[in-house]
């Protein structure tokens, strides 16, 4: 880190605050909308569309980490709260006894395909309805250049694109 604070100026703070209130109302809408109308956490949510989109509906332990950025302790309490709660199975890999394979259920797979639409439609309103073509590219830009920083305490190192799990190939091997 730098020996001197590089202090943000008042536009600055201003912005950084505006950021920190929009994303607080994002989770917060987001986590609502699905506890309300499908008794489904954000995270649960998040584990069961990558389930969902993924071959068999199912991908190894390690693979859901990567799709969901999330380390490998926080996935796997997790999806052992799931799997309690029936919504998701997990066994040890074929040909892998250390390997974890998580497979969706078939109420898993009820449970989202019902939360989506009310999900999407609060995606909508709260980020799309009001978002110009110009807008996107830009926050396009914005957020990417947010994600590729990794000189800072907790950036954990990006993932080079050959060892990315690309969202329409989840779960199609090791």
């Amino acid at each position: 880190m730098a020996q001197q604070p590089r202090w943000l100026n008042d536009d600055e703070q201003d912005l950084w605050r505006l950021m920190l209130s929009a994303s607080r109302k994002l989770n917060r809408v987001i986590e609502e909308t699905l506890q309300a109308t499908s008794d489904l956490s954000a995270s649960e949510f998040g584990v069961l569309v990558a389930l969902s989109e993924a071959p068999g509906h199912e991908l190894r332990l390690r693979d859901l980490c990567v799709a969901l950025e999330w380390d490998r302790s926080r996935t796997s309490h997790q999806v052992t709260r799931m799997e309690k709660r029936g919504l998701l199975t997990k066994s040890k890999c074929p040909g892998d006894a250390r390997g974890v394979l998580v497979q969706l259920t078939e109420d898993g797979m009820r449970r989202v395909t019902e939360a989506a639409p009310d999900h999407v439609e609060s995606v909508r309103r709260v980020v799309f309805d009001h978002l110009g073509r110009e807008d996107a590219a830009a926050l396009r830009r914005f957020l990417s250049g947010i994600i590729e920083v990794d000189n800072v305490l907790g950036a954990s190192p990006r993932i080079p694109a050959c060892q990315r799990v690309p969202e329409s190939t989840l779960g199609s091997g090791d």
